[in-house]
């Protein structure tokens, strides 16, 4: 089994976070990546809900509720296009 990219922000500071995990979802996007772990702790689920409300106002990001294994974690969905539309806006 392949293993997952991951975003970890557990113990930053909000806007610190924020900054990361949208700097790193948008490089993993680019890198044609497929799923991303975000670990963001257990605590009072702020990072958490941060994630999740950051995550739906991007439109090729998506959350995936069928991965409930750790509580300090969610699970992201991206939904890259084609490696071929991807080289375009890389050139």
């Amino acid at each position: 089994m392949p293993s997952i990219a991951q975003i970890y922000i557990r113990r930053m500071r909000f806007d610190d976070a924020r900054q990361k995990l949208l700097r790193e979802i948008e490089h993993h996007f680019i890198a044609g990546e497929k799923e991303v772990e975000v670990i963001h702790g257990i605590g009072e689920y702020i990072l958490r809900r941060m994630v999740e409300a950051e995550v739906h106002k991007l439109d090729y990001v998506e959350l995936d509720t069928s991965f409930h294994t750790n509580p300090g974690s969610v699970r992201l969905k991206l939904l890259s296009p084609d490696p071929s539309i991807l080289a375009r806006y890389k050139a």
